[in-house]
């Protein structure tokens, strides 16, 4: 009778111990930007929280800043049709309101700039980045 009493309270504290661990490793939720096509425009939108974001350009790095030093933190993802979705950045030192910038883990290409509708005050910094007229 004690082995059975003792076999169960370790199965508890087994159980316990485990479910402990799997809640601290859980990943951050992000919110998402949902990516619309403007077909009208011919481009891809992002929206989130009431702001529309348009393709600006490509960040390749070629330019004197690393992607490490352009982004900050990540903010959000890029919900996408299909697996995986795209990380979505604020860029150090502007509003994301206004400005961000996404990267893809698995294609390793350039990273969209995307501007917000109505942002009109191009910064120098990212003006030498555009690519598009939306």
């Amino acid at each position: 009778m004690k082995r059975i009493k003792f076999i169960f309270f370790s199965l508890i504290i087994l159980q316990l111990t485990l479910t402990g661990c799997s809640n601290s490793n859980s990943q951050t939720k992000y919110p998402e930007y949902l990516e619309t096509a403007n077909s009208e425009l011919g481009c891809v939108e992002l929206n989130y929280d009431s702001v529309t974001y348009r393709p600006f350009g490509v960040f390749g790095g070629g330019g004197t800043l690393t992607f490490s030093e352009f982004i900050g933190n990540q903010i959000g993802i890029r919900k996408m049709e299909t697996p995986p979705p795209i990380k979505i950045y604020e860029i150090k030192g502007y509003n994301s309101k206004e400005w961000i910038v996404d990267y893809d883990d698995v294609l390793m290409g350039g990273n969209m700039i995307f501007k917000a509708v109505g942002v009109t005050d191009i910064p120098p910094q990212l003006a030498k980045y555009k690519q598009y007229d939306f």
